[in-house]
């Protein structure tokens, strides 16, 4: 049985990308956990791969801020992905030319402010019906991984994890 809530992992520039330049609505993938490692072994919970589960998300992300590490992976493809969102939704006619102009700059940012990991908690109830399950072909193993194109800010809570 699903539980209550759903989770995702981004980095804080997300948010701000979503909030100014998407109208503050967020397209996320997200889990029905937290931490697959903490899951029952026999459950499908449990399957969910590194690279889609949350707590480890966090985890690369909070190390890559805290080490500076100028060639942290995971902010590496965040960036590549936020230049190359920008050059499409310019080309969709979504955003204008400088706002690509701005998100692509953006990408660039260096502080680790910005890369810093937050955690999005979301009542399951309150998506339920816009919860696309990803198809297994396009997942890092068999556990369960979800798309939420449109989620709303009034949508989600989000969390920091301390030290």
């Amino acid at each position: 049985m699903p539980g209550h809530l759903l989770y995702s992992t981004n980095p804080f520039i997300k948010l701000i990308v979503q909030e100014k330049y998407r109208k503050d609505l967020h397209y996320i993938w997200c889990s029905e956990s937290f931490d697959s490692n903490k899951q029952g072994s026999y459950s499908v919970a449990s399957l969910v791969a590194a690279s889609s589960n949350p707590a480890s998300i966090y985890k690369e992300l909070n190390l890559g801020c805290k080490k500076g590490e100028k060639h942290c992976d995971k902010i590496t493809k965040i960036r590549a992905s936020l230049k190359a969102l920008a050059i499409d939704w310019f080309n969709k006619g979504e955003i204008s030319f400088d706002d690509k102009e701005e998100l692509i700059l953006l990408a660039d940012e260096t502080d680790p402010v910005y890369w810093r990991p937050v955690v999005y908690v979301i009542p399951r109830h309150l998506v339920e019906a816009r919860l696309e399950a990803v198809n297994l072909s396009l997942r890092a193993s068999f556990g369960n991984e979800f798309i939420i194109k449109d989620l709303k800010r009034n949508e989600f809570d989000i969390i920091e994890i301390g030290d």
